[in-house]
């Protein structure tokens, strides 16, 4: 089956440095396709309990929406310093389906597209215009329909109702009990369920994306931590304080700082 049409609902682009990171280990789990490159240093990768991949200085890896990404920085070892850009893309594709849904997205991409997807990385965080960005972003999509696999090969997100659910509702109150009405199971089955498709039961998904999406606020806004936990569903500050060190290992204001966003 081929792609008619497709929709680009959503894209972004962002960039930082940091000399402080050398090892420093983020979970993320976010509601769109994520193109990452290791500009100065490089990565290691593992999406949800799979093997690890290593990107390699200037090597890009590509995650799927709304699964577990196991990140870990490594610095170039000369300069101490870490560069790294990134671009997140919410793609539909004949109105029916998303891109990752299509498509199975390598973890690493290929050598023999690497300098393309540098190129169109360049151009696009050259631009500056909002035309010059929207024709690098389709040619990013391109490039990943040259590169994936697509058809039978890629598996059926079962439970995409939920993860649907909890992107487009994760700042509010949400019980395990409606989730599991909404995919009509007991509780009992649909956490068994859930977590044998995803890897992991649907609070701990759900505590994954709060987090990570706090952390793209984090980097990306001047909000305050308190306002940010808020946002993200997480009403009592302490507790999201508590979180999200367990996860990072970081307290968000250390994040924050370390992190910082290039302007």
């Amino acid at each position: 089956m081929d792609i008619k049409r497709i929709q680009l609902e959503y894209a972004a682009k962002s960039d930082w440095s940091s000399n402080m990171i050398d090892g420093l280990h983020h979970i993320k789990m976010l509601p769109y396709i994520s193109i990452v490159q290791g500009v100065e240093g490089n990565y290691d990768i593992q999406l949800n309990d799979g093997e690890i991949y290593n990107t390699g200085k200037g090597g890009f890896f590509v995650a799927p929406s709304n699964v577990k990404q196991s990140i870990i920085h490594h610095a170039d070892k000369i300069s101490g310093n870490m560069y790294c850009r990134w671009v997140f893309l919410l793609v539909k594709t004949d109105d029916t389906s998303f891109f990752d849904d299509f498509y199975k997205l390598p973890v690493i991409i290929p050598d023999e597209y690497k300098n393309a997807m540098n190129g169109i990385f360049d151009r696009l965080f050259s631009a500056d215009n909002i035309f010059d960005e929207i024709i690098c972003y389709h040619e990013i999509i391109k490039q990943l329909s040259l590169f994936s696999k697509k058809g039978t090969d890629v598996p059926v997100k079962r439970f995409n109702k939920t993860i649907h659910y909890i992107k487009n509702n994760y700042s509010s109150k949400i019980s395990v009990e409606e989730l599991a009405t909404a995919e009509n199971l007991s509780v009992t089955h649909f956490i068994a369920s859930f977590k044998k498709e995803t890897g992991m039961a649907p609070i701990s998904f759900l505590i994954y994306f709060r987090l990570s999406m706090a952390t793209e606020m984090l980097l990306n806004t001047k909000k305050t931590i308190g306002q940010i936990a808020y946002d993200v569903g997480i009403n009592d500050p302490f507790y999201f304080n508590k979180l999200f060190k367990k996860v990072y290992k970081l307290s968000p204001s250390e994040f924050r700082t370390i992190c910082r966003k290039i302007d």
